[in-house]
């Protein structure tokens, strides 16, 4: 599991630098845009969403607190589960801009 785990993120970071890369030419260049990175990258945030999706768990806050938590704390810095959530709209993006 650990194998696979850490290929699965080195496939989501590349896609992720792919795609910021995109998002940077077609966005207008603005100097009062804020471009601080967070304590959860982008890649990170989509392996814990597509394992929560190809695990058991029927919500995210059990999987969160009873199989993350335990399980893949090491390789993440994990923040709250409240600031997960706040996070989770920002896997939408990737569902508009792959259609």
């Amino acid at each position: 599991m650990k194998k696979c785990i850490i290929t699965v993120y080195y496939l989501i970071d590349n896609f992720c630098k792919i795609y910021q890369e995109c998002e940077r030419k077609r966005l207008i260049p603005s100097s009062n845009q804020r471009n601080r990175d967070g304590k959860l990258s982008l890649a990170e945030l989509l392996t814990i969403a597509i394992y929560f999706y190809v695990s058991q768990c029927k919500d995210c806050k059990n999987y969160y607190l009873y199989y993350l938590s335990y399980k893949y704390k090491g390789y993440f810095c994990l923040p709250s589960y409240s600031r997960i959530i706040q996070l989770w709209p920002r896997i939408d993006l990737f569902r508009n801009w792959l259609r």
